[in-house]
């Protein structure tokens, strides 16, 4: 089931299966700002990643002795989300435990995401609640993908991204879905990165403590503004294309993939947070359409 919420200008539909945006459209020109997950590309649009961000090592952790198999970025995205709330501009969706989810992840926890419409900027918070009498560590992050179609047929190479503030940063390597503890110079006091497809030709470009507010997608030539996406909360960032697509997904993340050669319990994993039994966590992020 797809959700439709909308103002005088904009419309954004989510759907109910991995509480997933799916549309942004400017109502006046038509114009799609999300990716159309076209299966025989990528089936997807704008996935929710929970309860870990990126692959776990032989796609397994252990935890208090036990091991657990679980799938790169968690279940949440394949699972259905009920609705808590709507309102003409905003929605709530939720996910509880069940036994499917309890053999993959313990853990007796509630997801609650919520979209909220405020003229051009939709702003998607989550909140994670343990209901458990024991800690529950996890991770969770947005992967949203935004079309970029051809303009003069070069593809990515027409498109930067624009960081808020100059940045100095390294891409930490990723072989395999894990990451390989090597790392690469990437922006040296720097606040635009163009994009190339051979950027993508290792992975995704993997980067930690980016200290802009704020991330841009923008037209080369032209210099236009599609998109802006709040980072600051989210300590990773993933940036991200499929091969000979026509979209680039900017990923605020709580969480990372393993290290190649990681072997400690799940609470010890980069990037993991915490929830004390009985509290709820929260946080936020935002895109600005234009």
């Amino acid at each position: 089931m797809n959700y439709i919420l909308e103002n005088e200008d904009w419309e954004a539909q989510i759907k109910s299966e991995g509480a997933e945006l799916c549309s942004f459209k400017n109502k006046k020109s038509g114009k799609e700002y999300i990716w159309q997950a076209d299966p025989d590309v990528w089936a997807r649009h704008a996935p929710v990643l929970f309860p870990i961000v990126g692959r776990l090592k032989d796609d397994q952790y252990r935890l208090e002795g036990k091991t657990y198999s679980m799938s790169q970025h968690g279940f949440a995205r394949d699972r259905d989300f009920s609705l808590v709330e709507q309102e003409k501009a905003s929605l709530r969706l939720g996910l509880t435990a069940d036994h499917e989810t309890m053999e993959k992840y313990p853990f007796n926890f509630v997801l609650d995401i919520t979209y909220q419409l405020l003229e051009n900027e939709l702003i998607v918070s989550y909140s994670v609640s343990n209901k458990d009498q024991q800690p529950m560590p996890f991770s969770i992050g947005a992967h949203p993908a935004f079309t970029t179609p051809k303009i003069i047929n070069k593809q990515m190479q027409e498109y930067h991204l624009v960081f808020d503030q100059a940045e100095t940063l390294d891409r930490y390597l990723i072989k395999d879905g894990l990451q390989t503890g090597r790392t690469r110079p990437l922006l040296e006091n720097e606040q635009k990165l163009p994009l190339h497809p051979k950027f993508f030709e290792d992975d995704a470009i993997v980067l930690k403590g980016v200290q802009s507010k704020w991330v841009s997608l923008v037209v080369h030539a032209s210099g236009e503004k599609l998109v802006d996406i709040s980072v600051e909360d989210f300590p990773y960032l993933g940036i991200w294309q499929k091969e000979n697509s026509d979209f680039i997904c900017i990923e605020p993340w709580l969480g990372i993939a393993d290290k190649n050669d990681f072997a400690g319990d799940l609470s010890e994993k980069e990037g993991i947070q915490m929830i004390a039994p009985e509290k709820v966590f929260e946080c936020s992020y935002k895109i600005k359409f234009h």
